[in-house]
């Protein structure tokens, strides 16, 4: 039987034997100007890890749209994320992921990241492709963040041996789901310190942390 991820699957096949073989594409794309590219790579630059927040409100609808647009391995969309904003489950989840302790509970919401493992047939992915699809999703918030004012931080999923099933039954997390690490996202008064730009002063200020 043919389940929604292999469904994705062909089609992906059809649609890449397709652009392999034809003149694929649209006739009229986008032509970014310099403006446009200079604003994205500032963006780039100047996006960092937030931990700390204020109490302010945030519109996550942006951010969800902007997931459906990232792309995953064979277009198969196998990750699955669940939002996080009430105060007790906020405090639970600054106890229970380790990255998270003492803090992640004041982000305005935490959105959680699990791969369903039924979507990847092939043995040799099943170790590393979850990650790379929950990756780029990831990257895609930090960057939607970065231009919305929003503060964020990814959460890997270490989590406590003694814990783990505690977490999968509070926050839903089925047995063929593979956790692959939480985002806290917020607004934020005092912007940390970015040490994305490359310079040789930069790169040595980050050797000697």
């Amino acid at each position: 039987m043919t389940d929604i991820y292999q469904q994705r699957y062909l089609e992906h096949q059809k649609r890449k034997t397709l652009s392999l073989s034809s003149d694929f594409g649209i006739s009229k794309f986008r032509k970014y100007n310099k403006k446009e590219q200079k604003l994205f790579f500032e963006i780039l630059k100047n996006r960092n890890s937030q931990r700390v927040f204020n109490d302010k409100l945030i519109d996550i609808s942006p951010i969800l749209e902007a997931i459906k647009t990232a792309p995953s391995s064979c277009n198969r969309r196998a990750i699955i994320y669940s939002i996080i904003t009430d105060k007790d489950s906020k405090e639970l989840l600054s106890k229970l992921l380790v990255g998270g302790v003492r803090w992640i509970h004041k982000a305005n919401t935490i959105i959680l990241l699990a791969a369903d493992m039924i979507a990847y047939k092939s043995p040799n992915e099943k170790d590393f492709m979850p990650y790379l699809d929950a990756g780029v999703i990831i990257q895609t918030i930090y960057l939607t963040c970065e231009a919305m004012n929003y503060g964020c931080c990814y959460v890997n999923p270490n989590i406590r041996k003694e814990n783990k099933k505690f977490f999968k039954k509070m926050f839903s997390v089925k047995d063929n789901w593979l956790f692959c690490g939480a985002i806290a996202i917020g607004k934020y008064d005092k912007k940390h310190k970015s040490f994305n730009n490359n310079s040789k002063d930069k790169r040595q200020e980050r050797e000697n942390i």
